[in-house]
């Protein structure tokens, strides 16, 4: 019995083979020039769980299938879990028989299959891949009954929902891009380009359809007019076209009339045609030598007619027309200039030879010029051309240009500008077989890209020369990774990927991502070098010719921020590194401005209060760290009770932490987890008495810990100092007093070597006493009763135009004096600056808790570094800012020891911009409780100078001293040369506090940064 049934199904596999063979023969004795598989019988077979079906319009039928989807057309199967599939009937004529085919797109999306009839000549059908990789979308003709079945079917329209979006999308696109394709096979215009444009244009007129044997532009034209073909016709009120002589001789028009009664007018001679868009008075603008128009007889209104000082040659609502001759087409602010062009007014189709559209980008600040050798415009505001050049320069050879073989633009900038709406994306380009190229020479070569003059789909983002003794030659580029791998990137994610080469150090390469939604953003990056070098971190002994236990270095960083229901906000960290060294050696800003953590944090905030909840690990064995698993706090900020007589502030927080040493480091401790806990409760009682606004103010402060207590010892690196009370109190009692601020005006008061009109004197003064009662020895040396005494100060003057002046703080200057109680001797050490927290006169108490063995280096060197609960000795500091004129600005600060009378910390800067080709900074910073190698404090003095030398050439210089050192820090000089949209710059950089020398070039085109190669911080700088 097996065996019959498999005879049986041989036989009839036989059979249908046979069938098919003979059909087959019979359709290829068609000719192959006829309409596609016309009565070649086959019909198409559509099914799934469920439908939705609608009429579009006349001719035009979709069916929607959101569950399972199978599909079958002359032995071809197709499936997938969704689709959508359109329809439209068309009638064609077959050796003078009639009959209607169908024109088929199916959308296929989830596990798109096709599998491809191999006997027998079937129906031809296209089969494109969406950018995805998911979805396919089919193309063919259907000459046979077609057949649809479900389950259960239902009619609405379907235009709204998700899947259909995502289809029509899909179409699009990809009918766009067949489009571009087809442009690579247009015929060259022969010398007799005004007949057969002419013939072209009354084919537009009549309504004929083109054949197969026709060119590309032909099968544009007809590929818009059949889209618009099924669509109802709504009456549409057309404009008059208006024609008049372009200069002082008049032009002749001279009518005529083909044999298919279509009627023609000649114009010879230089004339202007104009037409109105819409109401908002958009105009359209032609000029040409000469031209040939269609139009209607009975409307078309010719003659000389006087308007003004110009005459009107002819008017009415004019077909379409055929130009020749230094052809200028306007339209906003997009202009074309072309040899010749034909332009379908009804229609707004065009076909130009030679064209040049020139278009500006404002938000660049550059013109934009699309050099075609053919532009077609297939619809309003849509664009196909080929063999195009697209600069910023209006120069014949551009210096920098890219060279593109085909081409599709979609430009709504004149609609969006004339409706006072322009976007960034206004201007699409998609662009086939890109060459970018500095003269004749091409140096970056791409397939395929997209571009909004926004965000230029080239690949490359970042591309960076340069060599220095530290790393040798180096390359360093930056690619977007979506645009690699030819996949759409979701909205709101950036992805790029990093590719280096450092010929000291090796390759490396890395992946960045940033993602944003509505509810949560983040940012996502690994990098991994392949490390045959040393590492260079300053220039100690010990932190030179550093050489890292693997070669195979990197790191990976993952941030994320969710906003959760009910005022929840989680926030999350990863940080992994390979190495104790490598962050600060291959990132060292990120080294020398983050913490690296591994951490999850909870919080929820609801006006003013906050809860969170925070979990801290240590993942990098080699770090020093205080893991906190978890901690718990709640804070009240400004809470009013009994009416606003009294303002309550509370900070509670409850930890269990543990001290982890890295593995390589000597420092010996209880690494055994414990509890921590600290509270503080402040009530103030604010009133107003005279001119003050005063707040008496008492606060308690409570500190728990159960590993060591309050008193610790650091004895050469190793915790050697006696345990102290696990359980301490703080009491507090003061005053805090603001006066209304003081002010004088000396309206008589000018001066035009100060640029001063007028001054306005204000005086801001402010008082804090603050009393503490100490529960512990332990406090002694560490907290202190204080009184503050501040003074904020502006002079104000007058600036601008008689009719737009301003009021600008000409001087500021704010001063602070504090005196603290049991102030240190001078005979002390001095401590450096201790600042006064004016907002909070204390810091938490677990700075108390062995502050020195937080996260951060144990190194007896840091030591002095470590947070305190505030100042220790008396201090007087200022800071100061004199704006004496719009191009003139001195700034500086001050920190003064009054125990001793030593300055601990002063810097000041002198900007100046001396109009138009000077601008310069003179600045000093010095501090003295800073010890760098043999010396004790630092002076470094910085210069830094743009001068323009002329028009083409601008000079960058800045370099640093240190006085006390005796040797420089770093020099840079740059010199910037700029051509006619394309600049240059060479840096050379020594930068002796790393012991670094380096080179680098860079190159920009004007306005589009994305292209930059080498350093960025130039590219504004100059004329």
């Amino acid at each position: 019995m097996m065996r019959e049934k498999e005879m049986q199904k041989k036989e009839r596999f036989i059979f249908f083979t046979l069938v098919l063979f003979i059909l087959s023969q019979c359709a290829g004795g068609a000719d192959e020039t006829s309409q596609p598989e016309a009565f070649g019988g086959q019909d198409l077979s559509l099914s799934g769980k469920s439908l939705i079906s609608y009429q579009l319009s006349t001719s035009k039928h979709c069916f929607v299938f959101p569950e399972g989807f199978s599909m079958s057309i002359g032995g071809n199967n197709f499936s997938g879990n969704q689709a959508v599939a359109w329809l439209e009937s068309r009638l064609i004529e077959f050796r003078g028989t009639s009959s209607i085919y169908y024109q088929a797109a199916v959308y296929v999306t989830g596990n798109a299959a096709f599998t491809e009839s191999k006997s027998g000549r079937t129906v031809s059908i296209q089969q494109r891949i969406v950018e995805d990789g998911n979805s396919t979308v089919f193309y063919f003709d259907v000459s046979g009954e077609v057949f649809i079945t479900a389950d259960k079917r239902e009619v609405k329209d379907p235009r709204l929902s998700e899947l259909y979006k995502m289809a029509d999308a899909a179409s699009a696109v990809i009918e766009d891009k067949i489009i571009i394709q087809e442009s690579a096979k247009v015929p060259e215009w022969t010398s007799e380009l005004e007949r057969k444009i002419t013939e072209k244009a009354a084919k537009g007129i009549t309504g004929k359809e083109p054949s197969a044997g026709t060119g590309f532009i032909e099968r544009v034209i007809a590929r818009e007019k059949a889209a618009k073909a099924g669509e109802p016709s709504t009456p549409r009120f057309r404009y008059p076209i208006n024609i008049m002589a372009a200069g002082a001789a008049t032009p002749k028009i001279e009518s005529t009339q083909f044999a298919d009664k279509t009627n023609a007018a000649t114009i010879i001679g230089r004339f202007y045609i104009w037409q109105k868009q819409d109401e908002s008075g958009r105009l359209l603008e032609l000029q040409a030598d000469s031209a040939v128009i269609f139009y209607s007889p009975e409307q078309l209104q010719t003659g000389s007619r006087q308007t003004g000082s110009q005459d009107i040659l002819a008017k009415g609502p004019v077909k379409s027309i055929y130009l020749a001759g230094d052809v200028v087409m306007t339209e906003g602010i997009r202009t074309i200039h072309a040899d010749e062009a034909y332009y379908d007014f009804d229609e707004k189709t065009a076909v130009i030879v030679n064209a040049e559209l020139k278009d500006f980008d404002v938000k660049r600040g550059i013109p934009i010029y699309l050099r075609a050798a053919k532009l077609m415009g297939i619809a309003e505001n849509k664009f196909v051309a080929r063999d195009v050049v697209l600069t910023s320069s209006e120069f014949y050879k551009p210096q920098i240009s890219a060279n593109i073989s085909e081409i599709f633009i979609t430009d709504t900038t004149p609609v969006e500008t004339a409706a006072g709406q322009p976007s960034d994306n206004s201007f699409d380009a998609q662009m086939k077989k890109v060459s970018l190229k500095a003269d004749d020479t091409t140096f970056f070569y791409w397939p395929s890209l997209r571009s909004n003059l926004e965000s230029p789909e080239l690949p490359i983002r970042r591309l960076q020369l340069g060599n220095s003794n530290r790393w040798g030659t180096s390359l360093e580029t930056e690619w977007y990774l979506s645009r690699l791998l030819g996949l759409q990137e979701a909205q709101g994610v950036k992805s790029t990927l990093q590719a280096d080469y450092f010929s000291e150090r090796g390759p490396g390469g890395g992946v960045e991502v940033d993602y944003t939604r509505e509810n949560y953003y983040g940012r996502l990056l690994g990098y991994m070098i392949r490390d045959t070098g040393e590492d260079f971190l300053g220039r100690y002994e010990t932190r030179e010719h550093l050489e890292p236990e693997n070669k195979l270095r990197g790191r990976l960083s993952w941030q994320h921020r969710h906003f959760l229901p009910y005022d929840w906000q989680l926030t999350t960290e990863l940080n992994y590194l390979s190495d104790e060294n490598f962050l600060e050696s291959f990132y060292r800003e990120e080294f020398n401005l983050y913490k690296q953590e591994t951490y999850v944090h909870l919080k929820k905030s609801v006006d003013n209060q906050a809860f969170s909840l925070l979990g801290s690990w240590r993942i990098n064995d080699f770090a020093d760290y205080l893991e906190q698993t978890p901690s718990v706090e709640y804070h009240i900020t400004g809470q009013s009770i009994f009416d606003d007589r009294f303002t309550l502030y509370n900070d509670s927080q409850v930890s269990r932490f543990r001290q982890r040493i890295g593995d390589d480091h000597t420092t010996i401790i209880d690494e055994n987890p414990y509890t921590f806990m600290t509270n503080r409760t402040e009530l103030g009682l604010p009133f107003s008495w005279l001119s003050l606004k005063m707040v008496p103010f008492i606060a308690g402060t409570f500190g728990y810990d159960d590993r060591s207590g309050f008193s610790r010892s650091l004895v050469d690196g190793s915790n050697t100092g006696e345990f102290g009370e696990d359980k301490l109190f703080l009491g507090e009692m003061g005053v805090r007093a603001y006066a209304q601020p003081f002010w004088k005006v000396y309206p008589n008061f000018k001066s035009n070597l100060w640029d001063v009109e007028g001054l306005r004197h204000i005086i801001q003064p402010g008082v804090m006493i603050s009393h503490v009662e100490k529960g512990d020895d332990v406090l002694d040396e560490q907290v202190r009763d204080i009184m503050a005494l501040s003074f904020a100060q502006r002079l104000q003057t007058k600036r601008g135009p008689a009719d737009n002046k301003r009021t600008v703080d000409w001087m500021r200057l704010d001063t602070d004096f504090v005196w603290v109680g049991d102030s240190q001797d001078a005979s002390d050490s001095e401590p450096g600056a201790d600042r006064y927290l004016w907002a909070k006169p204390i810091v938490p108490m677990r700075v108390l808790s062995a502050p020195d063995i937080f996260n951060g280096d144990l190194s007896p060197s840091s030591l002095h570094r470590f947070e305190l609960f505030g100042p220790r000795r008396n201090y007087f500091s200022a800071d100061y800012i004199w704006r004496a004129t719009d191009t003139l600005a001195v700034l500086g600060d001050m920190y003064v020891d009054m125990q001793s009378g030593s300055v601990q910390q002063a810097n000041v800067g002198f900007s100046r911009l001396c109009w138009p080709n000077l601008s310069y900074y003179i600045g000093s910073r010095y501090l003295k409780r800073v010890e760098i190698l043999e010396e004790e404090g630092t002076n470094a003095v910085t210069f830094a100078a743009t001068y323009i030398l002329d028009p083409r050439y601008t000079l960058v210089f800045s370099q640093q001293y240190d006085f006390d050192y005796g040797s420089n820090v770093r020099n840079d000089l740059t010199l910037i040369r700029k051509y006619h949209r394309l600049n240059y710059a060479f840096t050379v950089s020594i930068d002796e506090s790393l012991d670094e020398n380096a080179i680098m070039f860079s190159i920009w085109p004007e306005g589009i940064k994305e292209m930059a190669i080498g350093e960025r911080r130039y590219m504004d700088i100059g004329p």
